[in-house]
């Protein structure tokens, strides 16, 4: 698989973002908190094999509708 560009993280870092907006029922100040907080985390990462593993678990929950929360 390629990796990712910059532009591509900061689109699902966004996307991530702009659909917690639709939480009804959650928290949405944890939420915001948490996305930031794994973004943050997962910045450091090196293991480019590691990286692309959790921006693709990243691109399924927002797929899934942030694990069915919306």
């Amino acid at each position: 698989m390629a990796p990712w560009s910059r532009e591509a993280v900061l689109s699902l870092y966004k996307a991530l973002l702009r659909q917690g907006r639709e939480l009804r029922y959650t928290d949405r100040d944890f939420y915001f908190a948490s996305v930031r907080r794994e973004f943050r985390k997962n910045q450091k990462l090196e293991d480019p094999e590691v990286r692309e593993k959790q921006l693709e678990k990243g691109l399924v929950f927002l797929r899934s509708k942030l694990g069915g929360l919306v």
